[in-house]
């Protein structure tokens, strides 16, 4: 582990003199840095796998397999019209790439510390990546999730286009509140034992093992104001051609845009002075 993250260190030094530079295409440098980091640790995740990104499908499988029996075999659940195992893996892939994306980048600035110290290096560089490592991900489970909804008999339908704006609210959704946790990780090192079972809970209070039907009418304005929901409606929309909910999608984007703005903003404030937590 001290040898990879020297040899990072190696590696980037060159960058670091180029970003530390005032100069008018600093962004553009900080973006290829983002990119340099992203395919470093994709290509460190599936170095020596056999499988390489299939892994990526595993765990989602697993647990829809889990999730259907549970959920249709003994609770006898109904999925609104569609094959409850297809209903299962759209929402299961969605929501495992935001929450894994964001809790990823929640200790970057903990775990890459060594690279933090670096006064030229752009912090946020290592949130970012982490968010999109896992983008890229999510896009190469997409083909064989189309090839799962089509072979189980669902058609696909006008819908589809927008897949662009649900991986938008997706990956908006993530890199706010992975910078948001980020920022604040080095000053609460408990968050790291509480991020885990908040997901959990939040995975719970989003309409991803049951649809939103079932949420109790005198409860439902207020489940709604769950970003997720919104964003969980919009990717079943686009995969299984179900009727897309305006109310939740304008509190979907609301509610993305402003923990991407709070995210940032936290970020900027406090990740500057990390190194002295």
């Amino acid at each position: 582990m001290a040898y990879a993250v020297a040899s990072t260190e190696k590696l980037l030094d060159p960058v670091y003199q180029v970003v530390g530079e005032a100069s008018w295409n600093s962004w553009r440098k900080t973006a290829m840095l983002i990119k340099h980091m992203t395919w470093r640790s994709l290509a460190s995740r599936y170095r020596g796998s056999a499988l390489g990104f299939v892994w990526t499908l595993v765990n989602p499988i697993m647990l829809m397999f889990v999730y259907t029996f549970v959920f249709k075999f003994i609770f006898r659940m109904d999925s609104t019209g569609v094959p409850f195992q297809v209903y299962l893996m759209t929402g299961i892939l969605a929501w495992n790439f935001f929450s894994t994306a964001a809790i990823q980048a929640s200790v970057t600035l903990v775990s890459g510390a060594s690279l933090v110290n670096k006064s030229a290096f752009p912090r946020i560089v290592l949130p970012v990546s982490a968010v999109i490592a896992n983008a890229v991900n999510y896009l190469v489970a997409l083909p064989l999730l189309f090839v799962f909804v089509l072979v189980s008999g669902v058609k696909p339908t006008g819908s589809i286009l927008l897949l662009p704006v649900a991986l938008l609210l997706l990956i908006t959704m993530a890199t706010g509140l992975g910078t948001l946790l980020a920022a604040l990780m080095p000053f609460f090192m408990d968050l790291q034992h509480l991020i885990e079972v908040l997901f959990t809970m939040w995975f719970f209070l989003t309409p991803v093992v049951y649809p939103i039907k079932l949420v109790p009418e005198a409860w439902l304005h207020l489940y709604s104001l769950n970003p997720m929901v919104g964003i969980t409606q919009l990717v079943h929309t686009v995969f299984l051609g179900q009727p897309l909910h305006n109310h939740s999608l304008v509190i979907a984007v609301v509610g993305s845009l402003g923990i991407f703005i709070l995210g940032l903003y936290v970020f900027n404030r406090l990740a500057i002075y990390c190194t002295e937590a």
